[in-house]
């Protein structure tokens, strides 16, 4: 079917539309392209939007009729769609007409103008989607209407996007057998968030098939990366997935896709097995040697953060650094100063009078309004002791594993982490060895989180990171070094030292 040009937006592209209904139907007929399976056939998209997922499946289901019997046919039976945008409605039965007509048929497309997370009849054999990508957030009121359900409550998780709710839908109201292909982005996979989603389907159903992007299918959300996904209800038979990568490709056994915490690993099994290597061979998690946190929330940064050191402020003002200022070893020299304000801070007339010129903002912050700070206060300060003594410090999002060491004032934005020792035993300088070593990169990338080409290096999954630290001192002085001077000055053939020692210790 050609795409036209409607008066509104286009959720599905074209191509992608036919990857998925190529999928579902090709898991549905399973290579029995009968009358009576055709028949039988119940399709619904919970948020059809204009149409562009259902329309390409019932064109599909049209051609397949005159591949049976010989002639076009239409059964009304077969789509069924949901949306609460009734201009949409509108526009996809419109669209519905104009295809039935241009293969001589007639008919209505049965599209409701109404909310599909509130359906309660099941019957499907096959249910598409693109839903909505929402986080709470911003939208409280429209998650608050699915969470006063018996549905949300059973399902809602907090800091979960909205998506996953029509995820779960679609799990309850699939007949037995029945195929689910959604396309949604790709960060329920791991997402702490994701855990009851993950939880329905492990305990409902197997995955046929999981495509993975490093980019987005959509070309007004560039920052999004996405997945499709096929999943049948059943758990009756052992049955593997595909698993697309964009750099390979491959089969495992469902059972084999969720690792001990249930997040979904798309790893094959050359990858799985250095994953066993690693968690048998090390000692402890990152967790246990270091303390992970966060940077400063300022709640307002137009009051607090310079980009010239102001003499008149001077007593207050610390070195401010931004994420992209953090190297491999080292940090650039901060462009950047920031009005350390925190409950210790006595305020001057001087920088009162200049910090009422954001009164307004800043007293309408959550932490002033309950009382825990004062008005003029960062509204996250932190402890100021993990900025000024020796400390690793992390990129939130980064290509590659790039961390560095600074022992004196340094302090960031909530996209830094800052590592620290839990003790003065544990050696620091043998941390940040191992974290840019490509042993721990090489566990990271099937283990973290990642938003298309970037980690993500969040305090949950840094802290599960396995690590073996020697119980030889010889070993650990001889990484530690080895980092100091790479601090000193980067020098490759010193970093393939390091890898290489890490490399050994996960061969045995």
């Amino acid at each position: 079917m050609e795409e036209k040009v409607y008066n509104y937006k286009i959720y599905t592209p074209n191509k992608i539309a036919d990857k998925i209904t190529k999928i579902a139907i090709d898991n549905y007929f399973n290579g029995e392209m009968s009358k009576e399976k055709l028949d039988k056939i119940r399709v619904c998209d919970l948020s059809c939007g204009s149409g562009n997922l259902l329309l390409p499946f019932l064109e599909a289901l049209i051609i397949i009729s005159k591949e049976i019997t010989g002639e076009y046919y239409y059964n009304s039976n077969w789509i069924k769609g949901y949306d609460i945008d009734n201009e949409a409605v509108k526009l996809t039965k419109e669209k519905g007409r104009e295809l039935l007509t241009s293969y001589s048929l007639d008919g209505i497309l049965n599209i409701e103008n109404s909310d599909g997370l509130l359906l309660e009849e099941s019957g499907y054999n096959i249910i598409l989607g693109n839903p909505p990508y929402l986080g709470e957030k911003n939208n409280k009121e429209i998650f608050q209407q699915v969470k006063n359900t018996n549905f949300g409550k059973k399902y809602y998780e907090a800091r979960m996007d909205y998506f996953y709710f029509f995820i779960e839908k679609a799990i309850e109201i699939l007949d037995e057998n029945g195929i689910l292909v959604y396309l949604t982005t790709n960060y329920w996979l791991k997402a702490d968030s994701g855990k009851k989603l993950r939880n329905a389907l492990k305990e409902n159903g197997l995955f046929s098939e999981i495509i993975f992007y490093d980019n987005s299918l959509f070309s007004k959300a560039k920052g999004q990366h996405n997945i499709i996904f096929s999943w049948t209800k059943s758990i009756k038979e052992k049955k593997s997935v595909n698993i697309e990568l964009p750099e390979k490709s491959f089969k495992i056994e469902n059972s084999l896709l969720y690792d001990e915490n249930d997040k979904i690993i798309l790893a094959d099994e050359e990858s799985r097995e250095y994953n066993r290597r690693v968690i048998s061979i090390s000692n402890y998690k990152l967790g246990d040697l270091v303390n992970i946190n966060q940077g400063i929330v300022s709640g307002y940064d137009k009051a607090f953060i310079f980009n010239s050191f102001q003499d008149e402020f001077s007593k207050y003002l610390k070195p401010f650094y931004k994420n992209k200022d953090i190297g491999k070893y080292t940090n650039s020299k901060n462009q950047f100063w920031i009005l350390y304000l925190d409950r210790e801070t006595e305020l001057d007339e001087e920088l009162e009078l200049y910090l009422k010129n954001y009164y307004e903002e800043l007293s309408k912050r959550r932490e002033v309004l309950t009382g825990q700070i004062k008005w003029w206060q960062l509204q996250w300060a932190r402890d100021r002791e993990i900025f000024c003594k020796p400390k690793i410090l992390v990129r939130q999002r980064c290509k590659t594993n790039q961390f560095s060491y600074d022992e004196s004032e340094f302090y960031g934005s909530a996209d830094i982490y800052f590592i620290t020792t839990k003790s003065n035993e544990i050696d620091i300088f043998y941390i940040l060895g191992y974290m840019n070593s490509t042993s721990f990169l090489e566990w990271f990338k099937y283990n973290g989180k990642s938003k298309g080409k970037n980690y993500e290096f969040y305090s949950t999954p840094l802290k599960e990171t396995p690590i073996y630290y020697p119980k030889v001192k010889e070993d650990i002085e001889y990484i530690s070094s080895l980092v100091k001077k790479q601090i000193d000055k980067y020098d490759l053939e010193i970093q393939r030292e390091i890898d290489n020692y890490f490399e050994k210790i996960f061969s045995k």
